[in-house]
């Protein structure tokens, strides 16, 4: 029997994990899809090859049975990476035009400039953010169309001021 109106909607003890993604294992090796079985097939259709492994990038493609690897790209068949997953190139760009710029990073009293793309997008268009439409202390911008009314226990109806109440 619930008593007072309240009722239990979550459990006492909540646990919550967080563990990075799992990410498929790969052979480290050059690899091609039937449709396009060399690099040059891949240029044809693709233009210049741009291998990316910014993920979040909306130009960033992964096209199945398509991967480089790091010492295919270095034009050295002797390299040997510690850790070749790190080292599986998938993902290509399929921007049409692309710009490279380079960040300074400061690492301690070094200063690093390391290259990185001018054009990258995360943005998907279509989509809203809707924490724009809210006052900075979380309430709706404009206020909510059922509660227009300051008072908080009807229209106004039972406030002391009212002249329903004389």
């Amino acid at each position: 029997m619930v008593t007072g109106g309240l009722r239990k909607a979550k459990p006492d003890i909540q646990v919550s994990f967080s563990s990075p993604m799992e990410q498929k294992q790969r052979e480290y090796k050059d690899e091609f899809p039937e449709e396009l079985p060399t690099i040059e097939d891949v240029k044809k259709k693709y233009g210049v090859v741009v291998w990316c492994k910014y993920i979040g990038c909306k130009s960033n493609q992964e096209i199945k049975g398509l991967q480089r690897t790091s010492g295919t790209l270095l034009k050295n068949r002797t390299y040997n990476p510690i850790n070749e997953q790190e080292h599986i190139w998938e993902g290509i760009c399929t921007r049409n035009e692309i710009a490279i710029k380079y960040d300074e990073v400061h690492n301690g009293s070094a200063k690093l400039k390391v290259p990185s793309c001018f054009t990258a997008s995360s943005k998907s268009t279509g989509h809203i953010d809707f924490s724009r439409f809210l006052n900075s202390d979380g309430s709706p911008l404009g206020g909510n169309i059922d509660s227009q009314h300051v008072s908080d226990v009807g229209y106004g109806a039972m406030d002391s001021n009212s002249f329903y109440q004389r």
